[in-house]
C-alpha cells in the first residue's frame, strides 16, 4: 500500500489568451515534476538493523519510463504467446505476465558497472539489460536477426553484464557467485543480481552458493522471485519454511512486495549499498504470473481462475501504478491511454517485422562450438568432416582484452595462506624495526652532556684553548 503525503510541485506559469490556452495550461498546471509518498507493509527485514527508506520520492520523467516498460513488456509477452499458439514460436517459452514490476524496479537502481543472471523466464531482464524487442522476437522465431543469431530461443540470451537466460533449473544461482566473485577480484564496484524463483529455492546448489558468498563477503544479491508456483506446485506443498528472504540463515534477508514498483526500486537501491558494504543479502520478491508455467501449461489445472482474476483486479503491478502516477498528479488519465495506445502500436509493429526474417542457414548448425579452437575440426562427429567456423565476432563483436592495468596478481588455493604469512611477517619484521628505531635514539639522547637541550637557558663553557707560547726553560 503507499500513502501520499507532502506534495512537492515546482512548476512556472504564464499568461494564457484563449479559453483553449487556459484549458490547456490547467491541465499542465495539475501534473507535477516531483511528488514524494510513503510506502507501508512493503518490507520485512531478518537480522538486519534497518530497512530501506518508506519514504520515496518519484519525478514525472521516472514514472512515465517505469510506466511505459512495464507496458511494453506486458504487450510484448501477450504478442509472443499468440504467435507460439500459431506455431510461429517453437520450443520452450516461458512468458513474465505479472511480474513486471521486479525487473523494472529493479533496473532502475542497478547501475552500468553491475550484472544480472536469471533463470529462464527472462524476456524482460533481456530486454531491461539492453538487447532491443525486435532482436529478443527475432531469436524466438529462430531468424538470424536474433540476439543470439537464432540459435538460443527463449532460454538462452545475453548481453552486456547480462549473462542469461539459463535452461537447468538454479543452475545459475552458482554462476552468479562465481560473477560476484569476479567482481570481487577487479575491485570494479559492481555487483551481482542472481534471480532464481520458489520452485528452484529448495535445492542445494544455492545453499551452496550462499555459504560461499558469505565466507568470502562477495557482492551479491540473490533474489528469489516468488510468484508462488513452481511449475504447477504451489509454494506450501513444496517448501517447509515459505519465508525465502530467510533461507540465508547467516546471510541477512528482506522480503519485498513484488507487485509495488516503488517498493521494488527502494529494496533494490537498499540492496546494492548493502552488498558492497557488508557482502550479500537475500531478497524475496512476492509476486504472481498470470499464465501458466511455460506455453504447454494452461495455468488452469492446479489454481482456480477467479484467483487469477482476483489477483489481477487487486494487485496487478501496472494497475497499481498507473492509479499511484494519477494520484501523485504525475500524469492525467488521456495521456496514460495514449501512452497505451501508443505502446501496443509499437510493440505490434516491432514483432510484426521479426515475422519477415531469415532462418540461419545449415552450415551454420555447427558454428562457435568452441570458444577457442586448437584442433581445426570439430572432434567426436562421427562420420562427418566439419571445419570450425567462428561466427561469434560476427554477431557480438571481437572479444575485448583486459587491460593491463586491470590484470592483478592475486594468490590462489594453498598460496593464499603462504601470502597471508608472508603479510604478518613482514608487519612484525616492520614494527621490530620501528622498535629499534625508537630504541636506539632515545639512547643517543641519554648520553647527551649535562645542559645540551635544556632549553638553552645555560650556556655551555666553551673549550681551554691550547697554550700558544712554549713554557719556559728550567733555572740551572
Amino acid at each position: 500500500m503507499m500513502k501520499f503525503s507532502c506534495v512537492r510541485v515546482a512548476m512556472r506559469c504564464s499568461g494564457a489568451g484563449s479559453i483553449l490556452e487556459r484549458n490547456i495550461l490547467c491541465r499542465i498546471i495539475g501534473r507535477h515534476k516531483c511528488s514524494c509518498l510513503t510506502l507501508e507493509n512493503t518490507f520485512k527485514c531478518y537480522d538486519l538493523e534497518n530497512g530501506p527508506t518508506m519514504d520515496v520520492e518519484l519525478s514525472r520523467e521516472d514514472a512515465l519510463t517505469m510506466y511505459t516498460q512495464m507496458l511494453e513488456l506486458r504487450r510484448f509477452e501477450t504478442v509472443a504467446g499468440n504467435y507460439y499458439k500459431e506455431r510461429k514460436i517453437r520450443g520452450f517459452c516461458h512468458l513474465y505476465n505479472g511480474q513486471e514490476a521486479v525487473a523494472v524496479g529493479m533496473k532502475q537502481r542497478l547501475r552500468s558497472c553491475d550484472s544480472v543472471i536469471t533463470a529462464y523466464r527472462c524476456h524482460a531482464w533481456t530486454y531491461l539489460m539492453g538487447v532491443s524487442l525486435y532482436e529478443i522476437m527475432a531469436e524466438l522465431f529462430g531468424v538470424r536477426t536474433g540476439c543470439s543469431r537464432g540459435k538460443g530461443g527463449s532460454m538462452h540470451m545475453y548481453s552486456d553484464k547480462f549473462y542469461g537466460g539459463n535452461g537447468i533449473v538454479g543452475a545459475q544461482v552458482p554462476l552468479g557467485a562465481g560473477i560476484g566473485l569476479a567482481h570481487s577480484y577487479r575491485k570494479d564496484n559492481g555487483v551481482s543480481v542472481v534471480l532464481y524463483g520458489d520452485g528452484a529455492a529448495n535445492q542445494g546448489q544455492i545453499f551452496e552458493s550462499f555459504n560461499m558468498a558469505k565466507l568470502w563477503c562477495l557482492p551479491c544479491i540473490f533474489v528469489c522471485e516468488n510468484n508462488h508456483y513452481g511449475m504447477g506446485t504451489h509454494v506450501k506443498r513444496a517448501s517447509a519454511m515459505t519465508e525465502f528472504y530467510m533461507r540465508g540463515q547467516y546471510i541477512p534477508g528482506l522480503w519485498v512486495d513484488g507487485n509495488q514498483v516503488l517498493a521494488v526500486r527502494s529494496a533494490t537501491q537498499f540492496a546494492v549499498e548493502h552488498a558492497l558494504k557488508h557482502g550479500p543479502i537475500v531478497l524475496e520478491m512476492s509476486t504472481y504470473r498470470y499464465v501458466g508455467h511455460s506455453m504447454s501449461d494452461p495455468g488452469t489445472s492446479y489454481r482456480s481462475r477467479e484467483e487469477v482474476q482476483a489477483t489481477r483486479e487487486k494487485r496487478d503491478p501496472i494497475t497499481s501504478f498507473r492509479s499511484q502516477i494519477i494520484a501523485l498528479c504525475l500524469a492525467d488519465e488521456e495521456e496514460l491511454k495514449a501512452l497505451d495506445d501508443k505502446t501496443r502500436k509499437q510493440v505490434d509493429s516491432i514483432c510484426k517485422k521479426a515475422t519477415t526474417d531469415r532462418e540461419v542457414e545449415l552450415d551454420e548448425l555447427h558454428t562457435d562450438i568452441y570458444a577457442k579452437n586448437v584442433d581445426g575440426k570439430i572432434r567426436g562427429v562421427s562420420g562427418f568432416h566439419l571445419e570450425h567456423i567462428k561466427l561469434a565476432e560476427v554477431c557480438f563483436g571481437k572479444p575485448k582484452k583486459t587491460p593491463a592495468s586491470e590484470i592483478n596478481d592475486v594468490p590462489v588455493g594453498a598460496e593464499i595462506d603462504v601470502a597471508k604469512a608472508k603479510e604478518r611477517q613482514a608487519k612484525q619484521d616492520a614494527k621490530k624495526a620501528k622498535e629499534a628505531k625508537g630504541g636506539n635514539k632515545k639512547g643517543a639522547d641519554a648520553k647527551q652532556p649535562k645542559g645540551e637541550g635544556d632549553g638553552g637557558d645555560k650556556k655551555a663553557k666553551p673549550a681551554a684553548q691550547p697554550p700558544t707560547k712554549a713554557p719556559p726553560a728550567p733555572k740551572k
